[in-house]
């Protein structure tokens, strides 16, 4: 048989037996191992997995990953059957990953077992617990750098789910860790619990951080400020059996987590007085010293870049994430003090990411030397917000303020909007009958993003305040003053 009459036989074959079986593009995924996926007289492939993919099971085997059992057809010579098996998280494929595979000898379709492991661990998880890989696989005929696929562009030999149980990582990650040392006495119990950066499995999410501050006794101390990295386990059992010791690297304030098991062996130590941030990777086994921010200012044109009375700045609750609300207007950067001289977070980079809403985002570098300013296409206000961790920031435009309350019921549709003055600095609402209970402001008619807090101090998602007296009032919003404020002025 010719090759152009097996690939029009694979293609009609495939529409009408695949058709009355699935809806294609998407069909379900198959249930019975032995249920062919496509079958015709050419072509006839056969499913071969069957509940949970064990990759450790089937690494201590010494064996691949089974996907089909193929019957060939008699291709040309020159051509070879092959199937990409494209894998994803979703069912979308957005990202995705292929791995291309031909039949052995044996009529087998397989793929190894570490390419399977780091696509999984690429596109789902570091997680050691099984989780779903959405899969679908088409077949082409291919010769060198030419290639038809067989059936169809909406032809697919399997789509549907794989579940995997993958293979261990090689570094365990705790839930937790605890910074031991002594400013506590050695004492285990007493130490302090590192923050997670990022909520998750810390497989996924590895970088955990904790603040200090450093006494000018320690830091002048023969032995400085010692400390060592304490797992969670440790710390309920109150063995130093699993701890980690700092080996310093290229930088005194940097370098890699060994284990030492041992209470005094090993620490790392900080010889200045201040506070600080200690970040570690335990998946790199990295740690980090910093010093710690209290507040992230932001100079710019929307403010200034040398009165540091007129410039607001970002607070933060951990020293990880800072947060606020402010005019912005061009360009704009960080720096760690009231001060262009010193801690500078620059762009790293000219692009910057657009997002629904007209959110601006971007990553960010620490450099003293840099020039280079973030940017916004429109003067406004910006709730703004960066991550000293993961080095990254973003811009949200407030373009709608209103005021929402026990006076309208916490009706998002009729909250009365307040109107900002020239530079979008001083919101104000007129004349608002204001019984005696609670209200706050929302962002877009929304509770996506909303303001509270204290009268003398406001701040976004912050609790609501409270009208002890009802009455008539004018609401004035101050985002030009820090922190943040908001005055009522009663008629």
């Amino acid at each position: 048989m010719k090759f152009y009459q097996i690939l029009a036989l694979a293609a009609t074959a495939a529409l009408a037996t695949a058709c009355d079986e699935y809806t294609l593009p998407n069909p379900p995924a198959q249930s019975n191992p032995a249920e062919p996926v496509f079958n015709n007289a050419d072509l006839k492939v056969t499913n071969l997995v069957d509940g949970t993919i064990n990759l450790p099971e089937l690494q201590s085997e010494g064996v691949p990953v089974e996907i089909f059992s193929v019957s060939s057809p008699e291709l040309p010579e020159g051509y070879t059957l092959q199937f990409q098996v494209e894998m994803s998280a979703n069912s979308e494929f957005t990202p995705s990953k292929t791995i291309n595979c031909t039949p052995g000898e044996n009529g087998i379709v397989s793929m190894p077992v570490t390419e399977m492991q780091m696509a999984f661990n690429e596109l789902v998880s570091k997680d050691l617990v099984a989780k779903d890989l959405y899969v679908r696989i088409p077949a082409y005929a291919v010769n060198g750098t030419s290639e038809v696929r067989i059936g169809g562009p909406d032809v697919y030999y399997y789509n549907g789910i794989y579940n995997v149980l993958p293979l261990p990582q090689e570094n365990v990650i705790e839930t937790g860790y605890y910074l031991v040392g002594n400013f506590c006495d050695w004492d285990i119990r007493k130490g302090i619990r590192f923050e997670q950066v990022n909520a998750g499995n810390p497989y996924d999410n590895p970088e955990f951080t904790v603040k200090i501050d450093v006494s000018a006794d320690l830091a002048d101390s023969a032995d400085g400020y010692q400390w060592k990295v304490v797992p969670v386990s440790g710390y309920d059992n109150n063995t130093w059996a699993d701890a980690f010791g700092a080996v310093t690297g290229d930088s005194s304030t940097s370098g890699n987590l060994l284990p030492a098991p041992e209470a005094q062996n090993m620490p790392g130590e900080i010889r200045q007085e201040g506070p600080y941030t200690i970040s570690i990777n335990m998946e790199t086994r990295k740690y980090e010293v910093a010093p710690a921010y209290e507040y992230l200012w932001v100079p710019g044109m929307g403010s200034s870049t040398t009165n540091f009375d007129k410039i607001m700045r970002l607070t933060t609750n951990n020293y990880i994430n800072y947060t606020g609300t402010m005019r912005l207007a061009s360009r704009f950067w960080f720096t760690g003090q009231a001060s262009t001289k010193g801690v500078s977070f620059r762009p790293d980079g000219d692009d910057n990411e657009v997002g629904a809403n007209g959110v601006l985002s971007g990553k960010m570098i620490y450099d003293v030397t840099s020039t280079a300013m973030m940017r916004v296409p429109t003067t406004g206000l910006y709730l703004v917000q960066a991550n000293v961790i993961t080095l990254t920031w973003s811009a949200t435009p407030i373009p709608v303020i209103s005021a929402i309350g026990e006076f309208n019921d916490w009706n998002t549709e009729t909250a009365p909007d307040l109107t900002p003055d020239s530079r979008f600095e001083v919101w104000t609402l007129k004349d608002q009958d204001l019984p005696a209970g609670e209200f706050k402001f929302c962002v877009n008619h929304a509770w996506d993003i909303s303001y509270g807090g204290t009268f003398d101090n406001v701040v976004e998602n912050g609790g609501n305040f409270t009208v002890t007296e009802a009455g008539k009032y004018d609401i004035e919003l101050y985002f030009n003053v820090f922190p943040n404020c908001v005055k009522l002025i009663k008629k």
